[in-house]
């Protein structure tokens, strides 16, 4: 939950034009996902109920959010987590805490 305030507060403060919408668990994530089709989803990797790794499989699955960049933003820093999510199709892998200016290049290379 701090993370997505801290996320948000980035947001707001430095790329106002953006929404932040989020979810508290995978399942409702996926369906907001579907719902919303928004322009890039960003994906904790440990999440009540389902996993980031099996939730972005499922989004995979799905014709209206397979095609949706997904970077996952977690404290998962060993290199085995990140090439193991790189391999599987995330656009991106950003660790915590967070580097603000890291954090925004690769939402903005995300979004071209």
């Amino acid at each position: 939950f701090a993370n997505v305030v801290l996320v948000k507060q980035i947001l707001n403060s430095i790329r106002p034009d953006m929404e932040l919408i989020s979810a508290s668990e995978a399942l409702a994530g996926i369906e907001m996902a579907q719902a919303e089709a928004p322009d890039l989803i960003l994906m904790d990797i440990h999440m009540p109920g389902m996993d980031g790794l099996t939730a972005f499989k499922k989004l995979q699955t799905i014709n209206a959010t397979q095609g949706i960049p997904v970077i996952a933003l977690t404290a998962d820093a060993m290199d085995s987590d990140v090439k193991k999510a790189l391999a599987m199709g995330f656009n991106n892998y950003i660790t915590k805490p967070i580097d603000i200016q890291s954090f925004l290049r690769t939402i903005d290379e995300a979004l071209k």
